[in-house]
């Protein structure tokens, strides 16, 4: 295996330990500002419904732009503009500090929209920065990055959340965005990359629409993990929206109790992005997501019993960061070798939208899953809908596999991944 260019390498790791830090403390400063401010679980679903529903409007556009025009110009127009949103958005809250719901949601969505842009970008990118072996070891590098990034953001969060309003994470998470534009200018695309993309013929943003989604059509088996994606994000909205209310409303935790519990998601992500480093998968990828996802459903329908039990609020936090921690963990084991093999079967020239529409479409059902629980969360007991939905996640676990084995789609030769 070569050895991965340690300048690109670092560029990388920069780029990725900055955008996630940074946007990791703005996401849960306002999802901690929303909770406080309104008190309702329903209040906060709405503002995460925001990036799901503009991610769906922008798929089309995405995929164009990102296979269409050069992607480190695509990448730094989307720093700069999320800097731009940050800095309007600094602004406008210290001006009109009462219109704060709908600054954040018009805030939520230009950062959405810019993420968009660039994280579609940067995954379709990888095959040009990397070569051959080195993209598996690059993605586990990334994840392992990320999910230290993810660890210290809520947890310097939560302290930071104490001390400055809302506005000031705005102008902090500005430093983060403009570091990261640093990185993405020293990145080094490939020669044959950049012909590739000169070369490239400009068609319509319909046709080129059009050419993704009958790529996916065809494909069976990506369209069959992507509309799982959509229906198990519908449900996997219980846990997004359900244990923030839980343990900040129903269970009374501390902004630094609930910050060092959701730092365990990362800390199980960075264990697992170790362990999925060191060991060889003798399964397909795929197998390996849905047994994992198996898993985590089993998981998910724990999650409401602790406060049925009557521990304290130590003993409590000690119990969510472990489970938080289980969490992350197995996530790596069901995101990982999916983005992986994805990269490796999809041409170049249409991993853009390819990557854009699997996005949107797994996506889809989030907002409805958000807006849903986050009514029911205001009215049933935590510990049955916990257990209703994990028991509801592994049925569509077991119905997507049933398909896939029945259509013997992980044999067909577009399938198979190199060893």
């Amino acid at each position: 295996m070569a050895k991965t260019r340690s300048p690109q390498l670092i560029d990388m790791l920069v780029l990725k330990f900055a955008g996630t830090f940074g946007s990791g403390m703005l996401s849960f400063a306002i999802g901690l500002y929303i909770l406080h401010r309104t008190g309702s679980a329903l209040s906060m679903g709405v503002s995460m419904i925001s990036g799901p529903l503009v991610a769906l409007v922008m798929m089309p556009f995405v995929g164009y732009v990102v296979d269409t025009f050069a992607h480190r110009r695509v990448m730094i127009l989307a720093q700069i503009a999320t800097s731009i949103g940050l800095l309007l958005f600094g602004l406008s809250f210290q001006l009109w500090p009462q219109a704060y719901y709908p600054e954040l949601i018009v805030l939520i969505i230009i950062l959405q929209i810019t993420d968009n842009f660039l994280s579609t970008t940067l995954t379709a990118s990888l095959v040009q920065l990397f070569e051959g072996d080195e993209l598996q070891r690059v993605n586990s590098l990334n994840q392992s990055i990320t999910s230290l990034a993810t660890f210290l953001a809520p947890l310097l969060g939560a302290f930071v959340y104490t001390l400055v309003p809302i506005n000031v994470f705005a102008y902090i998470e500005i430093g983060f965005e403009l570091v990261a534009l640093v990185a993405i200018i020293g990145l080094k695309f490939s020669t044959a990359a950049q012909a590739e993309e000169a070369e490239q013929t400009k068609t319509s943003l319909w046709t080129n629409f059009k050419g993704g989604f009958q790529f996916l059509l065809h494909q069976k088996l990506l369209l069959v993990l992507t509309t799982s994606g959509a229906v198990i994000n519908l449900v996997f909205a219980a846990i997004n929206v359900g244990l923030p209310y839980l343990l900040i409303q129903t269970l009374k935790l501390s902004d630094r109790q609930y910050g060092f519990i959701d730092s365990g998601f990362a800390v199980g992500m960075f264990l697992g992005g170790l362990l999925l480093a060191a060991v060889k998968l003798k399964r397909h990828p795929v197998t390996v997501s849905f047994l994992n996802i198996a898993l985590l459903s089993v998981i998910f329908m724990t999650t409401g019993l602790p406060p049925l039990l009557g521990f304290s609020k130590p003993v409590m936090t000690v119990i969510y960061f472990t489970q938080s921690l289980l969490n992350g963990a197995v996530i790596v084991f069901v995101n990982t070798p999916l983005n992986t093999f994805m990269q490796q079967i999809i041409p170049h020239k249409m991993q853009g939208r390819v990557f854009a529409l699997d996005m949107a479409i797994s996506t889809l059902l989030s907002p409805i899953g958000v807006v849903f629980f986050g009514g029911l969360f205001d009215h049933v007991p935590a510990a049955q809908i916990f257990l209703g939905a994990g028991a509801v996640l592994i049925l569509i676990t077991a119905t997507f596999a049933g398909i896939i084995a029945q259509q013997q789609l992980l044999n067909r030769p577009e399938n198979l991944v190199k060893a």
